[in-house]
């Protein structure tokens, strides 16, 4: 039967469930051209409600103003301590309860070396575009149930636990809609070498209240300038608000926006380019990106040593155990099926070096 319209001429609905709820869609027999490939739509709770439910605490507040500020300082080279940034952490949360035991440990070495060191924890939501799963947000439970209101409160509670540590939490935004949920946690942001010659994540870049770091593309250097320049503009773009209603976003342009290096091999070159824009000739070195990530973090602490202003920053990609474990093709097949990894503390998508060499190469970059 066809479904009668209603009075405001809104098309018809109905649901029936899917990943993660009640999917909700427009009837095929009032919009026979619309949407013909879309199963359907999972309602989202606001940004505004989560926050409500799960709010920001005055003290976790004032970590992330003050280290926000830290940050900036240090990025663009007018901290009077020349501490030197390190983000360490997973490639991507996938177990809750490893992640705080390796919050705990981190927490504690970044106490040990508060004179030497700025130290963040890596929480990132989002799995490599090469990996099975979908991340922590999108996926909590690792099986394909796709319950994403699980996994944005999940998320956003994990960060306020961290944060509580005294340990301030560093993300990599992936798209315009979870930092809603997420930012006002995060005292630094990574736009990923993917992302980072988007015009969008520019946008976005633009609006957040974060210092933010844009991954450089190999062989695109001049790409890292025009993206700072771009981010620090003043940009509308189509997002949602914390109430989850549709519209346009304007942001004032972010100045606190820096270049973050793939390996060590490019500092150089990636200066060279900042310079000759009329940027700090200062980067952040994404280590994992070489093989060894210990030796390009030791080449680092070297370089850094010797004076050079070059390199403000590291990132380690870092858990409890060394490498990388696969998730099991049974775990992409229905809750029923899951029954979490087998090792406890090893990254799921990108290998990562183990709390042992993490703790030894903060000691290095102290000394």
């Amino acid at each position: 039967r066809r479904a009668a319209p209603s009075k405001a001429g809104v098309p018809a609905t109905s649901a029936a469930e899917g990943p993660g709820g009640a999917l909700f869609r427009e009837s095929a027999s009032q919009l026979p051209t619309d949407n013909l490939r879309i199963r359907g739509v999972q309602a989202l709770v606001p940004a505004a409600c989560l926050q409500e439910e799960l709010p920001p605490i005055e003290h976790v507040a004032s970590l992330v103003r003050a280290t926000r500020g830290t940050v900036q300082q240090l990025l663009c080279g007018s901290a009077p301590d020349g501490r030197l940034l390190v983000v360490a952490g997973p490639c991507c949360i996938h177990d809750v309860d490893a992640t705080l035991q390796y919050a705990a440990r981190l927490a504690d070495a970044a106490k040990a070396f508060e004179g030497e060191l700025c130290v963040l924890m890596r929480c990132c939501y989002a799995a490599p575009d090469a990996s099975p799963w979908h991340g922590a947000v999108m996926d909590p439970e690792l099986n394909g149930s796709l319950n994403i209101n699980k996994g944005l409160a999940q998320m956003r509670e994990l960060m306020q636990a961290v944060n509580q540590l005294g340990l301030p939490v560093a993300c990599e935004f992936v798209d315009t809609i979870v930092p809603q949920y997420l930012a006002d946690l995060v005292s630094w942001a990574q736009v990923g070498h993917g992302s980072s010659q988007l015009r969008v994540h520019r946008q976005l870049a633009s609006g957040l209240s974060m210092p933010v770091g844009f991954e450089v593309p190999r062989h695109a250097g001049a790409s890292a300038a025009d993206a700072i320049n771009e981010a620090g503009k003043a940009h509308p773009f189509i997002g949602v608000s914390k109430q989850g209603v549709a519209g346009v976003v304007h942001t004032a342009g972010n100045k606190d926006c820096h270049a973050i290096v793939a390996g060590d091999a490019r500092v150089g070159e990636v200066c060279e380019v900042l310079t000759a824009a009329g940027l700090p000739a200062s980067t952040v070195v994404d280590c994992s990106a070489e093989d060894d990530q210990s030796a390009a973090a030791k080449r680092i602490g070297e370089l850094v040593a010797s004076g050079s202003a070059a390199v403000s920053g590291v990132v380690l990609k870092s858990f409890l155990v060394s490498g990388v474990q696969p998730l099991t093709s049974a775990r992409t097949k229905g809750p029923a099926a899951s029954s979490g990894p087998a090792v406890l503390g090893m990254s799921v998508t990108t290998p990562c070096i183990d709390w042992s060499e993490t703790q030894a190469l903060l000691e290095g970059l102290a000394a």
